[in-house]
């Protein structure tokens, strides 16, 4: 039976696998069991797998985002202790042995994290430390940004028994919302030592703005209805959400679905009419200043005039 089961989801990533996969053998736990999820991969990813030997198991399964590939891999895991580890990114040596003791230790604790280097692939020496903050609380971790980087997360098996798998239907921040739920129930704790490397590059769910703007207007739904009582400011988090249902309606509009931007902006405007004022930055022009907060009631009445053109020709 395997000490620890690491979860690696994967997309087109065959030369970030491989060193992913490379570093989770270079630990000194080594009765691990490695699962990868590849979401039809389109380029080496099975040579990689198929190379990576018969120890590696490996799970094909539609392009359902990460949370479904994560959740899969978590169904065939037999270890009592689940790790999670991104294609793109890869662990430094002694992670797993130090984050085993910290649990083996402190029995009450159900997920430790640590913190990531993070760099772009292509400026490899212009590193950050991630998080630049620490959570160590269910409250900090609602109240703030996701402190708990995924990448480094070992957490115990009886956690996800306990509070479900990750929420499909977040295609983005699904990390935070399964974080949340933990530390509602279990303990968490951060080893304050750099254990992983963030490695980004331009094929990132970052870059795919469609998907993120849902995937935090469908967080920030989430967690004013679940956790509104614990937020230190509602008001916060309904702002945040009407951003992102306006900029969810901009690629409606985009799209040419003139009636769903017309329901996201409005919807937006509705709860804060002044959104747009969370668009001026620090450094923006007088220009900018006067145009920005008019900015969303202009592609509210755009989407209007479209809509109502599209309802007269569709008669």
């Amino acid at each position: 039976m395997p000490v620890v089961s690491v979860i690696i989801p994967t997309y087109n990533r065959a030369a970030m696998l491989r060193e992913a996969i490379e570093s989770v053998r270079a630990q000194a736990v080594k009765n691990v069991e490695i699962i990868v999820v590849d979401s039809h991969s389109t380029d080496e990813t099975a040579e990689v797998l198929r190379r990576a030997g018969a120890d590696v198991m490996h799970l094909r399964q539609e392009r359902l985002g990460v949370a479904a590939a994560r959740n899969l891999g978590i169904q065939h895991a037999s270890a009592a202790y689940i790790a999670f580890l991104d294609s793109d990114d890869r662990w430094l040596p002694g992670k797993l042995e130090r984050q085993l003791a910290y649990l083996r230790d402190h029995p009450e604790v159900g997920l430790v994290y640590a913190r990531m280097w993070s760099y772009h692939v292509d400026r490899p020496t212009e590193r950050r430390l991630d998080p630049y903050v620490i959570a160590r609380t269910f409250e900090e971790l609602l109240n703030g940004p996701n402190a708990v980087t995924t990448s480094t997360v070992l957490l115990r098996r009886e956690c996800l028994d306990a509070v479900g798998l990750f929420n499909p239907a977040l295609r983005a921040a699904e990390d935070h919302e399964l974080w949340l739920r933990i530390a509602k129930k279990f303990p968490i704790a951060c080893l304050d030592d750099v254990m992983g490397e963030y490695r980004r590059h331009g094929e990132s769910i970052n870059t795919n703005l469609p998907l993120l703007y849902d995937g935090y207007r469908r967080y920030f739904e989430l967690i004013l209805r679940d956790y509104r009582r614990d937020l230190h400011s509602p008001r916060a988090a309904e702002r945040q959400l009407a951003k992102f249902e306006y900029l969810c309606g901009t690629v409606a509009l985009k799209r040419g679905q003139a009636r769903e931007a017309v329901r996201l902006i409005s919807r937006a405007l509705r709860r804060d009419m002044t959104l747009g004022t969370q668009f001026i930055g620090a450094d923006a022009s007088w220009a900018m200043r006067l145009w920005l907060p008019l900015k969303p009631y202009a592609a509210w009445a755009v989407s209007a005039l479209k809509s109502g053109t599209q309802y007269l020709f569709q008669r």
